[in-house]
């Protein structure tokens, strides 16, 4: 299973239980220290992000037959990270 198609499923997923607070405590411990190694992958999200957003300006203000206008799009490098959430595959239970 890849990580797209994992991700594409998990708004569905519906909760069945939490997991204790010391292995979310772990997994927030390990995340933090191996963060450095996250960040040139969120960098890149923000600058593709950036683009996305450039271009549908430039797609409305072509719609809109504004003229004389530039936009220019400048992420805030690093991003900021504001959420981290724990997801864990549960362990179906026998009926």
């Amino acid at each position: 299973m890849s990580y797209s198609s994992v991700a594409e499923d998990l708004p569905q997923a519906q909760p069945d239980a939490n997991i204790s607070p010391d292995r979310a405590t772990d997994f927030l411990r390990k995340v933090n220290a191996g963060f450095d190694a996250l960040r040139p992958h969120l960098e890149e999200v923000a600058l593709k992000r950036g683009e996305e957003l450039l271009e549908a300006h430039r797609r409305v203000r072509l719609a809109s037959r504004a003229k004389g206008m530039n936009h220019r799009v400048e992420p805030q490098l690093p991003p900021d990270v504001l959420k981290l959430s724990v997801c864990a595959e549960g362990v179906r239970r026998a009926a």
